[in-house]
């Protein structure tokens, strides 16, 4: 059997795992063409027709398998329940780890806006999704208890490891290992992010440009399967950095980031103005940027070294180590006040790429402002 066929047999069956799924709330309706939609190595993702639906019922629905018992399941079905502005989650099949849920059509990503031709669409388009982003996290404060209780099912993330790696990998760089006290220090004050308290909020966590989707109502964010209880400061940071965790990451313009910030945070504001207003919520923010700089730092360190020349799709994305040498320039001019030996360590850092790649590293703007 070939692959195709074989991939195909698997879609059918897919498929009809999601029939049964939806038969008690659909009157048995039948799913037909289902089309592979990509997903990833974790996930099969279909959009499959809907025959037999009631008139005005949606004509097609989007399947989504996953393929490991990792906890992913378990975190996408709590972040379409409880997340505003994401598909509505129509039916779930726990066994399978499959859900089904809208389909949002082939709409405009916000990776495709500023990687675009249009300047004034991009810088627009990176505006609203920034105060969509804020209401949609904002919009789930009332629902952490909830979600707190229901992702005890999923597997933990060990964020200590990971940001010992990083943190690791930073200080193996030529000339920073002698920062290591001052920076392990900085990266203390940053703990208290990790028990938010009254800043806790439910997020999807990957909100990458190309998980979010502009439609005729607005944004709509896709992806799920991150979905975690976080200070609400690791949402804020996307807008800052910008993008905290994505591949989509050029040098942004002038007045983009401070524009993103603001308008996430007003975006916040609407349903949980008490974090925002807040004296020291703006070095809340500039500390999760640093604590996402060191994790980057640690995920990216080997394709870095290697020197792999895409982080995302062909003709799309920058190099392993431009995104990684764009994500230490950020650190060394922006956390010079908050965390001075972080910014260092950062700063000697992006020295050192430049005095090994050259001109490999030179920085690069997004397309659409470029």
């Amino acid at each position: 059997m070939n692959d195709t066929v074989a991939l195909a047999e698997a879609a059918l069956a897919e498929a009809a795992l999601a029939e049964t799924a939806l038969a008690p709330t659909s009157g048995g309706v039948r799913l037909t063409d289902p089309v592979d939609l990509g997903g990833s190595a974790r996930s099969q993702v279909l959009r499959c027709r809907v025959d037999g639906a009631e008139p005005g019922a949606p004509r097609t629905v989007i399947v989504k398998r996953f393929l490991s018992d990792d906890g992913a399941f378990v975190r996408e079905t709590v972040g379409l329940d409880l997340c505003p502005g994401t598909p509505a989650l129509l039916a779930q099949d726990p066994e399978h780890h499959l859900i089904v849920m809208s389909d949002l059509g082939d709409l405009p990503t916000l990776a495709d806006l500023l990687l675009g031709d249009d300047r004034d669409a991009a810088w627009d388009g990176a505006r609203t999704w920034a105060r969509a982003l804020g209401r949609t996290t904002g919009g789930s404060r009332g629902r952490v208890a909830e979600a707190r209780g229901r992702l005890a099912a999923a597997e933990p993330w060990d964020a200590d490891a990971d940001l010992r790696a990083g943190l690791d990998r930073l200080l193996d760089v030529p000339g920073t290992a002698a920062r290591r006290a001052a920076v392990e220090a900085e990266l203390a004050a940053a703990q208290h992010l990790r028990t938010p308290g009254t800043a806790a909020i439910v997020t999807p966590t990957d909100t990458c440009p190309d998980n979010a989707v502009l439609g005729p109502d607005g944004w709509r964010f896709l992806d799920l399967e991150g979905t975690d209880v976080q200070h609400a400061a690791f949402v804020a940071a996307y807008g800052l950095l910008p993008f905290a965790t994505c591949w989509c990451v050029f040098d942004p313009p002038p007045g983009l980031t401070d524009m993103l910030l603001t308008e996430l945070t007003a975006g916040l504001a609407d349903h949980a103005p008490d974090i925002v207003a807040g004296p020291g919520w703006d070095t809340s923010v500039r500390q999760a940027c640093a604590i996402y700089l060191v994790l980057v730092t640690g995920w990216l360190w080997k394709s870095t070294l290697a020197g792999r020349e895409l982080v995302g799709p062909a003709g799309r994305s920058p190099s392993y180590r431009q995104l990684m040498v764009s994500r230490w320039r950020w650190g060394a001019l922006n956390l010079r006040d908050d965390l001075p030996a972080l910014a260092a360590a950062f700063g000697d850092a992006a020295a050192w790429a430049l005095d090994t790649w050259g001109l490999e590293v030179e920085p690069t703007g997004y397309r659409a402002f470029r």
